[in-house]
């Protein structure tokens, strides 16, 4: 039951976290202007919720502090892999 809550509570944290990363205006995974309202709402959302399942397994301070750690760690992977993907389709040209 516990590794369920985890496990889900950590894909609410991805999702939620990449869906506020494609409502920034500085993001470059799509070139094209996306609605931002909308993702970001649903982000945060998303985010809600996996703050409730982190309070199911763990204290108030833990549980945000995990929530916290997730969304930095997955923000930091996007902008490395699209640079990485772009500079490598450079080099074949």
């Amino acid at each position: 039951m516990t590794a369920l809550l985890l496990i889900s509570a950590a894909v609410l944290v991805a999702l939620g976290s990449m869906l506020l990363y494609l409502a920034s205006t500085n993001q470059r995974l799509f070139s094209t202007a996306l609605p931002t309202r909308a993702f970001a709402w649903t982000g945060l959302l998303v985010l809600v919720f996996a703050l409730i399942l982190l309070l199911q397994y763990s204290g108030s301070g833990s549980a945000v502090f995990i929530l916290l750690t997730g969304m930095m760690f997955v923000w930091t992977i996007p902008p490395m892999v699209i640079a990485y993907l772009r500079h490598k389709k450079g080099e074949q040209s």
